[in-house]
């Protein structure tokens, strides 16, 4: 599978002073998905790819899990990652292959650039 998009939203966020982080590169920003489309009680599937990672308890790796606009999934590791400014290139374990292009303000993007980068280079 391949999946590219372009991100609207791109969120990084830290929980027990760094201990859980999570990055999320999501094609449409919350504010825009109609949540009530089809009286559905969940959101409506969007692309999206998030990454996460515990530091408190062993083993410290980077979970990935995406939507491809149909369908979840995830629980995979990242076997080889590429970061600008602007594009994101990933491979996992399993062969998936992602290209994400965005855009972000130059702090969020030096910290998911430490994450992704510092835990897999």
């Amino acid at each position: 599978m391949h999946l590219k998009f372009h991100a609207e939203e791109v969120c990084y966020s830290e929980a027990l002073g760094g201990d859980i982080i999570q990055v999320s590169f999501q094609e449409k920003p919350d504010p825009e998905i109609d949540y009530d489309k089809k009286n559905n009680l969940l959101s409506p599937p969007i692309k999206y790819i998030g990454f996460s990672a515990c530091y408190e308890f062993p083993p410290f790796t980077t979970s990935v899990d995406w939507c491809d606009g149909e369908n979840d999934d995830g629980g995979e590791l990242i076997k080889k990652i590429e970061l600008t400014e602007t594009n994101l290139k990933l491979v996992l374990e399993n062969n998936y292959s992602f290209e994400v292009n965005f855009k972000t303000d130059d702090i969020t993007f030096q910290k998911i650039k430490s994450f992704l980068l510092g835990a897999n280079s």
